[in-house]
């Protein structure tokens, strides 16, 4: 949730920091200024402006923040207003002249002089005091978006004016962007006359005392650079990049976190990511490209071009140093920017935002560069510099060649930067190539080795690996090249990312004691990018460790990284991430610890604010229980409390909500949705009522479209009744709170609709995919799944060809079927028996997998449901069918064979009815034990196989399959005590194996029966995890007796339904007796043999055990119960009045209770003829 990690750690913003900006981030007690610090650095040295993270900050925020240090005098505003007068005069004078005529001024001083001074005004003072991002104020200005709008309104938005580039008719105050880059112009027009008139070769270029250099730090350490001779090119050049701070953040993760800096608040107005997702606290990584930006690309690359042209038309006079080759790799690496992977919806990569038309940006700049606006040539430097890979590349290209000539030539002015490289490891951290971290970490582990008495970079493959050679760079790293790296690893988040990135750390914290180097010391973007990693990947343990040891170091010392806000909200994000069964406590005490140290003024920057609130709740979300959704809302509403108390900081905004939100869905279906909460409130319902509650106007929060999506979700993921119409419901509310459906919004409605048995919902679903289509709504791959579901899942015998169809369809629309899109058609030919379709979809899939379409490539689930599929049909042939698909699954190397495919082929054998079909579903089950013992941990019997193969040999007339199904059993529990743990013999299959007993010929049939529900019973007294017995298992025992040949079965069935209601009587329902329980027992009476006192016996039994059904509420005598009491009468009864007074009064109760079918009256008749023959006259 931590949304401030890192934003203002973009190590590349720092790409060419100043030797005094760069003391200030170390020396300083609090390694990061706020903006309100920053004009006091700036007045000392407006140069750190280029450089300054601050100045992206200011150029997205949205709240009012000052411009200046003081207010600006109007004496000092008189003063530049004289300035530009003057300039303007200076600059008209000396482009009329063309000192090339006969005739005409000669070349002097003078001339020189002037035109020297009119450069560094246009490239260097003009826009600290017009340029309208610095509010047209005086020196120590912040560089401020709301200064762009406010000069934008005041001047009728005349942005397109500014930039150069019309902007279309947006009345969007945001949307005009303004590049102020008419200094800049003004320089280049005056340098382009300067050239044309010999200027050059008259000291246009010579050094001056009291021009600024950007090489203070290498003329300190050196003394030998002086002043570069291509500061001029490169001022211009800087001056043309002024835009890059606005296009440099954007973005609606990093953007609002950048925002929350300036802002003080922490908040800001529009949408972040969805509360509870895991990328909520994402490092800044989009970026949003405008016309202003591609604009300076395109201007400062054309300088770029001239100033190598110089370069090689004048060598004596100036040649490419340390200072030119530092601002190309800065214009290159603003290029790479506008050839990120493009997308229009903050989703990754570029933003494209103010771009006339939806133009794309690197069509704009091919253009501009094309049509003779940068120069006269179509292409610079070929097509390559048009992708992002051939800038990154072109970069490595300009560091290599430099170095190259500074170790061929001994030539000091070319020395090697620091700030090359760490521009070069900026543009591949944010460049999301393939190899990019490799590249970085190649580079810093070059830095390292430039000091050869480096202990730390020996050793620096052991703790972090570097791929392939490490390559010799000669500059040391600084704090800004280990955070680009640090950056990179963040990036790219893992477990093994943030080791890495926890032994990087330790590895500058080890060089900064070693060098006692200011310039090496961590700062909060350091700790920021290594908590943010492993808050990433939830190891939340380590983030706090590293959050103690700063708290310890500060207050030890009262020196280093003061803890911030951002770095502990940072903290309660790992705990959130970490899924942990303690993470709600831990992010509570971390919470109350904060309140604690910012109450007592112990560090009075981390008061809790919003965001901390909204981690901690997303960590009772994340918990998936009752309890934490229970006490996110509460935390949510203590937030409420305190805001109407006064409190701003914790002003419950949307993503507040959004977490509490969350808690309820992640409970929605489970079993708290059947039982309902307090009051009688399912998760759907209470997470809909925090949706209402957002409408509250003292709030003031703003409903969007992913809160409206969650609570969908949560409905959608609902078992209970009504479930669908309510999401459809709250669906079609959203226009009227101004809030438009999205495709997540349909999605959910539909995915609601996969779960209704009435077929009237395939057509309500297809009504609302063709609404989608109509109102332009994307349609992804999910949602078309979501549809083929809906059809593979209906009673629609078409489903499956239905879902087919759309399947086709997809290639239509431009998306890529893949496994899954296969898997739902697979899985609706499955439900329905249709194997023939699925095996043919299965072979398509392995063409289009052997083709390179490895999104197709069919996984093992793919196999497992052809088997089903074949086992549901009935085929003769579906066996040999079935194992032909696993023997195609064990000859394939990309996909492994697992329990599930093996269940399905057992489940297809037992289907199938074959008289060996035990032996060969044991067979299969005999070769996962095997498997499993060989190692393969994806093939491990559970107890879903062994019930089947139980099945199996309950349903086989082989001999011997009894005692099979008994070994097989007492084989799960011993295995279970072995410690599989997956194997346990429940009810099912204890059930199994007696009906195996009672179907056999075995003398012993009884007696075992017995004996399995004695073990049974036992079971229930240990309290062990393996079957208890219920109703089908004593039915089965009762089933084994009625089909025996032996005296006294009426008396063995009675003892058995006693045991069956002693322990229904105990407690245990599930042992309750059943109609089934009833009518075999007056079977077995009616088939009793023996004695008279045996009869006698029987007959009281059944006759009592007729009565009970009759009595009974809860149970219903069936015709089986008359046919088999009229027996029990005719062979148990004497003939005489009183068997056909009994006999009639059965009959007419079957009569009353619409129970007497033929075979009850055939049986009616032998129990009573004479009776019998009587209601036949009669009627």
């Amino acid at each position: 949730m931590s949304l401030r990690v890192l934003p203002i750690g973009m190590t590349w913003r720092r790409e060419v920091l100043s030797a005094r900006s760069k003391r200030f981030f170390c020396q300083s007690k609090w390694t990061h200024p706020s903006s309100t610090q920053c004009p006091k650095i700036l007045a000392a040295n407006p140069r750190i402006l280029w450089d300054h993270p601050s100045r992206h900050l200011s150029a997205v925020s949205n709240a009012a923040a000052p411009s200046t240090t003081k207010p600006v005098t109007e004496s000092q505003r008189r003063s530049a207003q004289l300035e530009l007068d003057h300039m303007n005069r200076s600059t008209s004078r000396l482009l009329g002249m063309n000192l090339n005529e006969e005739g005409g001024a000669s070349v002097s001083g003078a001339i020189v002089n002037e035109a020297r001074v009119a450069l560094h005004y246009w490239s260097r003072r003009w826009y600290m005091h017009f340029h309208p991002g610095f509010g047209r104020a005086a020196k120590g200005s912040a560089l401020s978006l709301n200064a762009l709008r406010r000069w934008d309104s005041e001047n009728g938005g005349g942005a397109g004016v500014i930039a150069g580039i019309e902007l279309g008719e947006s009345s969007d105050p945001s949307a005009q962007k303004l590049s102020g880059d008419h200094g800049a112009r003004q320089a280049e027009r005056l340098l382009d006359w300067s050239i044309s008139n010999g200027l050059a070769n008259h000291g246009l270029f010579d050094s001056h005392p009291g021009e600024v250099s950007h090489m203070e730090k290498e003329d300190k350490e050196g003394g030998h650079l002086g002043i570069s001779p291509n500061l001029m090119c490169v001022n211009i050049m800087e001056t043309y990049l002024l835009p890059t701070a606005y296009g440099g953040v954007g973005g609606w993760d990093g953007g609002y976190a950048a925002i929350g800096h300036v802002a003080g608040d922490g908040r800001a107005n529009g949408t972040r990511p969805a509360a509870g997702d895991q990328h909520s606290a994402t490092l800044l990584k989009h970026f949003t490209i405008n016309s202003s930006y591609v604009r300076a690309v395109a201007d400062t690359t054309r300088l770029m071009k001239k100033m190598k042209r110089l370069q090689a038309d004048f060598p004596d006079k100036l040649s490419p140093d340390t200072l030119s080759i530092k601002a190309e790799l800065n214009t290159w690496s603003k290029r790479a920017i506008v050839f990120q992977d493009q997308t229009t919806n903050g989703a990754g990569g570029i933003v494209i935002d103010g771009m006339a038309g939806g133009s794309n940006p690197k069509e704009v700049l091919k253009s501009l560069e094309a049509e003779g606006v940068c120069d006269d040539e179509a292409e610079i430097y070929g097509e390559d510099a048009y992708t992002l890979r051939g800038c990154l590349d072109r970069m490595e290209s300009i560091v290599a060649e430099a170095e190259e000539r500074y170790v061929s030539m001994k030539d000091d002015r070319i020395r090697p930067s620091v700030d090359w490289y760490n521009t070069v490891m900026g543009a591949w951290a944010r460049s999301d190539l393939e190899g990019a971290i490799d590249k970085a970490k190649r580079i810093l582990h070059g830095m390292e080795g430039y000091d050869d008495d480096d202990p730390v970079a020996d050793r620096a493959n052991d703790r972090f690996p570097v791929v392939g050679d490490s390559r010799r760079c000669w500059a040391s790293p600084d704090t800004v090249s280990y955070n680009s790296v640090l950056f990179c690893l963040a990036r790219d988040a893992g477990n093994n990312r943030a080791k890495e990135a926890e032994a990087l750390l330790q590895r500058m914290k080890d060089r900064y004691i070693r060098t006692k180097d200011e310039d090496m010391r961590p700062d909060e973007l350091t700790y920021g990018a290594v908590l943010h990693t492993l808050a990433q990947a939830g190891m939340a343990h380590e983030a706090e460790s590293i959050l103690d040891s700063l708290e310890d170091s500060f207050e030890r010392d009262n020196k280093g990284t003061v803890p911030s806000l951002t770095i502990y909200n940072t903290v309660l994000n790992a705990w959130a991430n970490s899924l942990r069964r303690d993470a709600p406590r831990r992010a509570e005490s971390l919470l109350e610890r904060m309140k604690v140290l910012s109450s007592t003024g112990k560090n009075p920057t981390v008061e809790p604010d919003t965001i901390s609130i909204s981690s901690v709740i997303s960590c009772h979300a994340r918990s998936k229980t009752r309890r934490g959704a229970e006490r996110g809302e509460q935390i949510l509403y203590e937030a409420l409390e305190l805001y109407s108390e006064g409190n701003p900081r914790v002003k419950p905004d949307s993503i507040m909500f959004n977490c509490a939100i969350t808690g309820w869905t992640n409970i929605s279906g489970t079993e708290n949705d059947q039982e309902g909460l307090s009051g009688g409130e399912i998760p759907a319902e209470r997470a809909e009522k925090l949706l209402r509650k957002m409408k509250d106007d003292r709030l003031d929060v703003p409903l969007v479209a992913q809160t409206f999506n969650i609570v969908l979700d949560c409905w959608a993921k609902s078992e209970t009744k009504g479930a669908t119409e309510r999401a459809l419901r709250l669906m079609r509310e959203m226009p009227d709170h101004g809030v438009t459906p999205d495709e997540c919004s349909y999605n959910s409605v539909l995915h609601s609709m996969t779960k209704e048995s009435d077929s009237k919902w395939v057509g309500r679903a297809e009504e609302m995919f063709k609404e989608m289509k109509g109102k332009n709504v994307s349609t992804s791959e999910i949602t078309y799944h979501v549809m083929m579901n809906i059809y593979g899942k209906s009673r629609d015998g078409e489903g499956a060809r239905k879902a087919e169809e759309l399947l086709r369809s997809m290639v239509d629309e431009k998306l890529c079927p893949n496994d899954i899109s296969y898997n739902i058609c697979i899985d609706a030919c499955a439900r329905r028996g249709d194997h023939k379709m699925a095996e043919r979809l299965l072979e398509e899939m392995i063409s289009l997998s052997d083709q390179g379409k490895s999104k197709c490539r069919p996984t093992i689930h793919s196999f497992a449901s052809v088997v089903n599929a074949l086992a549901k049909s009935g085929d003769v042939d579906a066996v040999a069918c079935a194992k032909e698909v696993v023997r195609k699954v064990e000859e394939l190397e990309y996909v492994s064979p697992n329990s599930i495919l093996y269940n399905s082929l057992i489940d297809c054998i037992v289907k199938s009815g074959q008289n060996d079909s035990a032996s060969q579903a044991e067979d299969i089950l005999v070769r996962m034990e095997h498997m499993h013992r060989s190692g393969n941990p994806d093939v491990r019997p559970n107890s879903y196989a062994y019930s089947m193969v139980l099945t199996s040999c309950a349903r086989s007339k082989e001999p011997g399959a009894a005692e099979r199904a008994e070994r097989l059993l007492l084989n799960m529990e011993s295995l279970y005590a072995d410690g599989l743990s997956d194997v346990v013999a429940n009810s099912r299959c204890y059930s199994a194996a007696m009906t195996a007993w009672a179907r056999s010929s075995s003398p012993d049939a009884i007696e075992r029966t017995l004996a399995l529900i004695d073990r049974m019973e036992q079971n229930g007294r240990n309290c062990t995890p393996h079957g208890k017995p219920n109703a089908h298992c004593y039915n089965a025992c009762i089933h084994a007796i009625a089909k025996s040949q032996q005296p006294g079965k009426a008396k063995r069935c009675g003892e058995v339904l006693e045991r069956m209601i002693a322990a229904r009587n105990s407690g245990f329902h599930e042992s309750a007796p059943s109609l089934i329980t009833y009518s075999t027992i007056i079977n077995a009476c009616a088939y009793t043999h023996g004695s008279e006192s045996d009869k006698k016996e029987a007959f009281d039994l059944a006759r009592d055990c007729f009565r009970t059904l009759l009595e009974s509420n809860e149970l219903e005598p069936c015709v089986s119960s008359f046919t088999n009491f009229f027996l029990v009468i005719s062979r148990h009864l004497k003939h005489g009045a009183v068997r056909d007074q009994f006999a009639e009064a059965v009959f007419l109760e079957g009569c009353k209770r619409g129970k007497i079918g033929k075979q009850v009256f055939n049986n009616f008749r032998k129990a009573s003829p004479a009776v019998a023959n009587r209601i036949l006259m009669e009627h």
